[in-house]
């Protein structure tokens, strides 16, 4: 949803009935809507128990502060539980060869990008510079609210916010913490009152060829990047409001402590009758820099690597890929994927050996992990309770397709629902990049019906970056705009699942057939390889 839309039915809401009959009794005009009537949510009390700290993930203290408009700001006062705070701080550069502040970068992009909910509070660094920096921000606030409506000028006037101190004299904590190391890019108060970190503000659209030809980090800072910020907070909000929805059982298998490469664990299962009850599975993956008191640059892991979850076979003696994820560069995460497949391997309840692992033995990312599986009943009818491994990947060249034949797969008489699930990402490329960022294609034929796997967003700048709503963890310190080939950094990788049951005679036999593509064609040589684990999931 844009934001003109929502703020229509906000500015709708608080305007006044027109007046066409002198006669009429003078009418009470309506309040003015808050921001959680505008987004059909409810308002969550502000928590002024504690307690408090100043860490990520810390609940954030109540603060007063003043304000150039002439005004104060109380975040308690101000608090709905629908908005998504953020403070920048003017001391970012544009970039290394332009010292100016990002705060020159344009408030009207910012605006334009951010969803109706974001607030913004801009704190000058240090002991002085509020007649300046923080003066000439407001001017620029000011003139670009005389562009907007009347209505959009009051709702953005009270969420584009100069603070009238420096960071040496305002609020103490608001201040301290953005003189820490957590707080030192900035931060932002989540709509659960959590103390959030700050990425990297630089912008695809922002290439600089003098930085490139310099051999520095070509992209330059824009100030609209913070409101990726803003639309992951609504993203969490609305993930932690469905899994609440939920009355999950949940099996506890890593507690939060610091692992490296990966780590093995028993974890005990409900037994086999109750397992028996739940027709879903969710993998809830938290991921947080092993030092919660320093800036995630240089604290979380730096590179963008394949994660998983394993489940050891002891009948086959290998590990079956459970849930898949892709790292962030240098940024905490959360991922929640459905791993429902897997009910079929975990039936017999019990302990069972798991293995969660994202580096290799060569560059390890110490990490904070907290992993837990969520077994809940949706109402689906029916659960997984067999499952028919199929088709693999490979290298990504010429002569991926060659030996691929079909395989026929035995329906049971008893069989009430059949879906195909595959984990498809591209990796690698050698010289041609291509696994990782061209758009193959992936045709899965079952029972002489083709279902297509694409990923047109591959080879795209903004592709990962559009799905920042969808779950990408946004301002990651490093590529993480780019559209891939079936990943972000830092996103879940979803299953693709097709309901086959249409396809499947009970008691009959389904053939599935599978091709890679690249435009339709045989891929080229030295194109990558592709993570492809596919099965058929037979529910009863």
């Amino acid at each position: 949803m844009t934001l003109r839309h929502l703020l229509l039915p906000l500015a709708l809401l608080a305007c006044d009935k027109d007046d066409t009959d002198d006669s009429a009794p003078v009418e009470t005009a309506e309040p003015e809507a808050s921001v959680c009537e505008g987004l059909g949510l409810s308002e969550v009390p502000f928590d002024a128990d504690g307690p408090f700290g100043t860490a990520r993930r810390d609940l954030a203290a109540d603060f007063t502060v003043p304000l150039l408009n002439g005004e104060t700001f109380t975040l308690s006062e101000a608090w709905t539980g629908c908005d998504a705070t953020v403070f920048i701080p003017h001391y970012l550069p544009v970039s290394t060869r332009d010292n100016a502040s990002v705060w020159t970068t344009g408030v009207a992009d910012l605006v334009e990008r951010s969803p109706v909910n974001a607030r913004y509070l801009f704190v000058v660094m240090g002991a002085s510079g509020v007649d300046s920096y923080g003066a000439a921000l407001q001017q620029e606030i000011d003139e670009y609210l005389v562009t907007l409506s009347e209505a959009d000028a009051a709702w953005w006037g009270q969420r584009l916010l100069v603070v009238a101190e420096p960071s040496e004299t305002t609020d103490a904590w608001i201040g301290g913490l953005l003189e820490s190391s957590v707080g030192g890019y900035g931060f932002g108060i989540d709509r659960a009152q959590r103390i959030r970190g700050l990425g990297s503000l630089t912008a695809v659209e922002a290439f600089d060829y003098d930085l490139y030809n310099a051999g520095e980090w070509p992209w330059e800072r824009r100030l609209y990047s913070a409101a990726f910020e803003a639309e992951y907070m609504n993203f969490e909000a609305a993930r932690e409001a469905r899994l609440d929805a939920v009355d999950a059982t949940l099996v506890e298998v890593f507690d939060g402590g610091v692992i490296e490469q990966y780590e093995d664990t028993t974890v005990t299962l409900p037994d086999a009758a109750t397992l028996a009850g739940f027709d879903t599975l969710e993998v809830d993956v938290v991921m947080e820099c092993p030092d919660t008191g320093a800036q995630e640059a240089g604290n979380c892991g730096a590179w963008d690597y394949l994660a998983h979850l394993w489940l050891w076979d002891e009948a086959t003696e290998s590990w079956l890929e459970m849930a898949r994820f892709i790292t962030t560069y240098h940024r905490e995460s959360r991922w929640v994927v459905d791993a429902s497949h897997a009910l079929a391997w975990l039936q017999g309840g019990g302990e069972r050996q798991l293995r969660y692992e994202w580096a290799p033995s060569w560059n390890t990312q110490p990490t904070g992990v907290t992993l837990t599986l969520r077994l809940s009943n949706q109402g689906k009818g029916s659960a997984p309770q067999e499952i028919v491994p199929l088709f693999t990947g490979g290298n990504f060249n010429s002569a991926y397709n060659d030996g691929r034949e079909p395989i026929d797969v035995d329906i049971p008489a008893d069989a009430v629902k059949v879906e195909f699930v595959a984990l498809t990402t591209g990796h690698g490329g050698a010289t041609q990049n291509c696994a990782e960022f061209c758009p193959h294609q992936h045709e899965f034929t079952l029972g002489g019906t083709v279902y297509m796997q694409e990923f047109p967003e591959a080879s795209t700048d903004t592709g990962c970056a559009e799905k920042v709503s969808d779950g990408v963890v946004p301002n990651q310190w490093g590529t993480w705009w780019f559209g891939r080939g079936g990943w972000c950094p830092g996103q879940r990788v979803d299953p693709f699942v097709v309901d086959a049951t249409a396809l499947a005679t009970p008691g009959g036999t389904l053939t599935v057939s599978y091709r890679g593509l690249l435009g339709g064609s045989t891929p080229p040589d030295d194109a990558g390889s592709i993570e492809l684990r596919s099965w058929l999931v037979i529910s009863k």
